[in-house]
């Protein structure tokens, strides 16, 4: 018996410590968040390779990143746009590098659900740094890892403003340790993520320097934010836009055509502004992007750092800007997060910790059953594809050599786009969604191959059935492959 026992000693503590890390409340915020985490990755590559996501905005970065990767010219013929033309995302070049180690799409997918879960392990480290108990910072974690907008942002794929969401939250916890240098490199690199990121930027470093008296980091974040500011839309993005001025001010119509009077009518017509948000769709998405976190209500000199980003959001005639489904969420889900820590911390009170845990936590699952993402039966299930059979599709690619020029559908599109030329169907036999309008059209001889689910053939553009009309005509195109899933044309010479 002594033998045995003997074996199953412990003199030097590790094991206990490995079960004491994995069963503390650090232990389990990080399992929730791998949970939380494989359970987006999954749903999001089963949505891929069931063909459900799409050329906008998936496949437009997947070929530029690919581009840049393979150190070319990112001209985006998804688009018929330089990569650098649609944002300044300059974060990309950054970026490309993951290509060398596995050149194919699904790293931008995985980077996504990477950026959006990181949050929940950043926000427990925040709430603890603050002074908060660990089971509400646990439920804090918790609850954001449930807000709808994280999984929207997990179902949205890939756009670089997701990567704001750690970066501005490692900004602060990196300033409140006093590691101020780091909270500045964080702030920085937030601001290569898209032109409008120093709309949050610029507020949260104020709000940084008063808050840990870090003047000093503040106003080097500021300075650069202006200087960047103006570079992306006085110089980078006129250069590269085929039209040599910006592509979205029509956006904000009603308040004017260039950016300085945009923002100067916006200034000085409160009543129109405050008319749009008083619209209905608009209180609805600030309820659903706050409510889950209903303690961000209590610090409201932390949501008031949201407030420049939200309203060119909300002003927008873009709808997308102002629904939580989509991107444009991430700048404002990082402050209400943090929001929510500093409302917690003013509350977090002995006689309160009974059941301000579980309401938080309460609070996220209900955001989430409302307006979350929920796998469902299909065809309501957003995470469901276009087909049932993949492997017809993939069939059909392989094909396709991979040097050669393509046009692909909508759907198809993101699976064949690691190629300097690739168009997105109906281009190049009709101009659709090409270049912001600008001449010239693509070359209309331009594709060798032309691939499309069968059924619905196309984008979701207007000319899809004229340009199926010109092949059908054109006796060089011969059909490769014809089923109930797949088209498959290819240009004999």
């Amino acid at each position: 018996m002594r033998g045995f026992e003997g074996t199953h000693r412990d003199p030097s503590g590790f094991v206990s410590r490995i079960r004491e890390v994995v069963w503390s409340t650090a232990g389990l915020v990080g399992a929730f968040t791998i949970l939380i985490g494989i359970t987006y990755a999954a749903l999001i590559l089963l949505k891929h390779t069931l063909f459900g996501t799409q050329v906008f905005d998936l496949g437009i970065f997947d070929q530029g990143v690919w581009l840049l990767s393979r150190f070319k010219t990112p001209f985006v013929t998804l688009r018929g746009l330089n990569l650098f033309a649609d944002h300044s995302s300059w974060i990309l070049v950054l970026i490309a590098p993951l290509y060398w180690v596995w050149s194919d799409v699904r790293v931008l997918l995985l980077l996504t659900v990477l950026a959006v879960t990181a949050g929940g392990p950043l926000v427990y480290a925040i709430a603890r740094t603050e002074g908060i108990r660990k089971p509400l910072a646990a439920a804090l974690a918790a609850a954001y890892l449930l807000h709808p907008a994280v999984a929207w942002n997990a179902w949205d794929v890939f756009h670089p403003e997701v990567l704001a969401v750690p970066l501005l939250l490692a900004a602060y916890l990196f300033a409140s340790r006093r590691h101020l240098k780091l909270a500045a490199v964080a702030l920085l690199l937030t601001l290569l993520v898209k032109e409008d990121a120093a709309l949050v930027v610029v507020p949260f470093a104020l709000y940084l320097g008063w808050r840990f008296k870090a003047w000093r980091m503040s106003g080097v974040v500021i300075t650069w934010s202006v200087l960047l500011f103006i570079f992306n839309f006085e110089y980078a993005l006129p250069y590269f836009s085929p039209t040599g001025t910006l592509m979205y001010t029509s956006r904000y119509g009603d308040f004017g055509s260039g950016l300085p009077q945009i923002a100067w009518n916006v200034f000085t017509s409160p009543g129109e502004v405050l008319s749009i948000l008083a619209a209905p769709t608009k209180v609805a998405y600030l309820a659903g992007m706050i409510l889950p976190l209903f303690l961000a209500l209590l610090a409201p000199e932390l949501l008031l750092v949201a407030v420049p980003i939200t309203l060119a959001n909300l002003l927008s005639l873009h709808a997308y800007q102002s629904e939580i489904q989509f991107h444009y969420t991430v700048y404002l889900l990082a402050i209400v997060a943090l929001a929510a820590i500093h409302g917690a911390a003013r509350i977090d009170r002995e006689r309160l910790a009974r059941f301000l845990g579980p309401s938080v936590v309460i609070a996220g699952i209900v955001g989430m059953l409302l307006i979350g993402p929920l796998p469902t039966n299909q065809p309501d299930n957003p995470w469901y594809g276009t087909t049932s059979d993949p492997a017809a599709i993939n069939q059909a690619l392989a094909l396709i050599p991979d040097d050669a020029a393509v046009s692909a559908d909508w759907y198809i599109g993101p699976h064949v786009d690691h190629r300097t030329i690739v168009y997105m169907y109906p281009n190049p036999f009709v101009r659709d969604y090409w270049s912001a309008d600008a001449a010239p059209g693509p070359p209309a001889d331009g594709a060798e191959w032309v691939v499309m689910g069968a059924g619905t053939p196309g984008s979701e553009g207007e000319n899809t059935q004229e340009a199926l009309d010109i092949i059908d005509a054109d006796p060089r195109w011969e059909q490769i492959v014809a089923n109930d899933t797949v088209l498959l044309f290819h240009r004999t010479s």
